[in-house]
């Protein structure tokens, strides 16, 4: 008697083979002034406000682009703006900012000068910004993300402002629940990306929610695939708050803004 056995194999592209055995660069404990144990490869944070995200967005990403410790290679990013919000210009002027207060004050004019554009230039290689005006750009864009993965693979870090922008122009005749179109759309997201060990950082307005409870970080739970949750709040004194939601836990940060630098409290 022959027993026949069906062995199962694992298919490979030879995308998924060289997202694999790519290095990716040291991007561990990313951002620990917000999120205290710093995030890792393959964590995804939702950041939602009923205001301007803007200045956590672009702090965030200058991290990832010029990272505080000297030793440290700069980190892709990769950027979907879908409603417009992101203000180049100002990212511009604060990446410019981290890097003068970097250099060494006893440069002269010229050779600081000259730094300064080199520091900067190659900030901004790693820097990719993709202008996104309908769903079908955004979905055809997002699963073409390994072929963007492939032919740059030192980025770590995948940002979404918004990942809620065409939730209208798609609902028909029976509405979508809210928090399902996150999900299914991050389900994607997390599934094309998986192999490439990026972070994922999306935005969402304060209202974009089907539970009532879903903006309350004290008692809310986590949706499935998200690893961090952060609320922004803010104050009329200027302090803006993060009310930070954990698989175990929640926590608050503060933080000022002064001269479009981001100051923690």
């Amino acid at each position: 008697m022959t027993i026949m056995t069906t062995a199962k194999f694992k298919i490979e592209s030879g995308e998924q083979l060289l997202a694999r055995i790519t290095k990716k660069n040291a991007i561990e404990n990313f951002y620990p002034a917000l999120f205290e144990c710093g995030l890792n490869h393959g964590d995804t944070v939702e950041i939602f406000s009923d205001t301007s995200t803007s200045y956590l967005l672009i702090d965030l990403i200058c991290e990832a682009l010029f990272p505080t410790k000297s030793n440290e290679e700069p980190s892709g990013v990769l950027m979907f703006n879908t409603v417009s919000q992101f203000i180049y210009e100002e990212f511009i002027k604060t990446i410019k900012m981290r890097i003068d207060s970097c250099l060494d004050n006893s440069l002269d004019i010229e050779t600081r000068k000259i730094e300064n554009d080199r520091l900067l230039n190659k900030a901004l290689s790693n820097f990719f910004l993709l202008e996104i005006y309908d769903a079908t750009q955004f979905y055809t864009t997002i699963h073409n993300l390994d072929s963007i993965f492939t032919q740059h693979s030192n980025i770590s870090l995948l940002v979404f402002d918004t990942l809620t922008a065409f939730y209208w122009s798609e609902q028909g005749f029976k509405i979508m629940k809210m928090d399902l179109y996150i999900k299914n759309l991050l389900r994607i997201i997390q599934k094309v990306s998986k192999e490439y060990k990026v972070i994922i950082v999306y935005t969402r307005p304060g209202y974009f929610s089907s539970s009532k409870d879903m903006n309350n970080y004290e008692t809310s739970q986590l949706a499935d695939g998200l690893n961090f949750k952060v609320q922004l709040v803010d104050s009329s004194k200027g302090v803006y708050q993060l009310n930070v939601r954990t698989v175990h836990s929640y926590y608050t940060k503060c933080f000022i803004v002064l001269n479009n630098v981001i100051k923690w409290q």
